[in-house]
C-alpha cells in the first residue's frame, strides 16, 4: 500500500442545480443521503454511498458565497465529474511517505461538514492531503482520510434499487495516456499501472482509473454518443452490479434512457446523468 493509499475514496460531480441532480440520481435508482453543507462555504452536497467508495453530487447552496472555485469550474467545463479522490488511512504518515518519494504534498487539512439528519445535524470529519498538479497529471485529485466513517455509512444508505454495489472504475479521456504512466506509478506504487497500447490503467485498491484517448473511448463504448469535448475530462464511471438484467429492468421501468452492450452491460448516457456516463457491469 504505497503512501497509505487504500484505493478510490470518492468521485465529485459538479452540478449547476444540486436539487435537480439529487432528483436525477434518485430516478436513476440510487439511494441519496441527506444534504450536507460545507461549513463556512456556500456549497452543499448529496452523496451516494457504497461500502468502500461514494459518488458526491456537489453544487452551490447559497449563491454569492465562497465556493472554492466551483462557479468557475462549472462556467468553464460545465457539469460532470471534476475531481477523483483517493482514500488514505493515515494522513500524517501519507504526507511523510509522499515527501520521501519526491512528491510535494500539502500538510494534512482537517475539516468537518454538516450532515442534516432527521434527528439533528452531525459533523463528519476528514483529513485531506492536497497534491501538486504534476503528481496527478490530467486529473484533479486529492487524498482523504475519514475520521468519522460511521457517520457516513449507515446500512440503509448502502442499498440501491438499481443494484449498484460499488464504483469500480473511473474513465478519463486524455490525448496521451502513455505519458502519464510514470507519474501515477510513483503515486500508487510500482506494479499498479498497466499499459495496453495507448491506454493506461491505474490500479488503486480494488478500483481502477482508466486513461484513454478520444478514439479509444469510441472503441470501448460504441453504444454511446461521445460529443467532442476539450481534454482532459472524466467521461464515465463504472458501477459493479450483481445482475445487469435486473439493472436494465429497473431503468426500463423508470423510463431512464439506457443502452445494452453485446456483453449485457447497461449504459446510461452522460446527457441523463449530469455530464458523466454511467456503466453498470458485473465485471470488476
Amino acid at each position: 500500500m504505497a503512501h497509505r493509499i487504500t484505493g478510490l475514496d470518492h468521485t465529485v460531480l459538479a452540478t449547476t442545480d444540486l436539487e435537480a441532480a439529487r432528483e436525477t440520481y434518485r430516478r436513476l435508482g440510487f439511494t441519496i443521503t441527506p444534504r450536507g453543507r460545507h461549513i463556512g462555504w456556500a456549497t452543499g452536497n448529496y452523496c451516494i454511498m457504497f461500502p468502500r467508495t461514494y459518488h458526491e453530487l456537489l453544487g452551490i447552496a447559497e449563491p454569492g458565497g465562497y465556493t472554492a472555485g466551483l462557479e468557475d469550474t462549472l462556467r468553464i467545463k460545465g457539469e460532470g465529474v471534476h475531481k477523483v479522490v483517493l482514500g488514505i488511512d493515515d494522513a500524517v504518515t501519507a504526507v511523510a511517505e509522499l515527501k520521501a518519494s519526491g512528491l510535494n504534498p500539502s500538510a494534512p487539512q482537517n475539516l468537518k461538514r454538516e450532515l442534516e439528519l432527521p434527528e439533528g445535524t452531525v459533523l463528519p470529519a476528514f483529513s485531506l492531503v492536497h497534491l501538486p498538479p504534476e503528481a496527478t497529471p490530467q486529473l484533479s485529485m486529492f487524498l482523504c482520510q475519514h475520521l468519522t466513517p460511521e457517520l457516513l455509512r449507515r446500512p440503509e444508505w448502502l442499498v440501491h434499487p438499481n443494484g449498484a454495489e460499488q464504483i469500480s472504475s473511473v474513465i478519463v479521456v486524455t490525448d496521451n495516456p502513455v505519458a502519464l504512466e510514470l507519474a501515477y506509478e510513483t503515486l500508487v506504487g510500482a506494479g499498479n499501472t498497466v499499459r495496453t497500447d495507448r491506454m493506461v490503467a491505474v490500479r488503486s485498491g480494488t478500483e481502477t482509473i482508466l486513461f484513454v484517448t478520444p478514439d479509444d473511448l469510441d472503441t470501448l463504448f460504441p453504444d454511446l454518443a461521445h460529443p467532442p469535448r476539450p481534454t482532459p475530462y472524466v467521461a464515465g464511471l463504472r458501477f459493479r452490479v450483481h445482475n445487469t438484467d435486473a439493472a436494465a429492468a429497473y431503468f426500463k421501468a423508470a423510463g431512464v434512457d439506457h443502452a445494452r452492450s453485446l456483453d449485457g452491460t447497461v449504459l446510461v448516457p452522460a446527457s441523463a446523468a449530469h455530464g458523466c456516463f454511467l456503466e453498470f457491469s458485473s465485471r470488476a
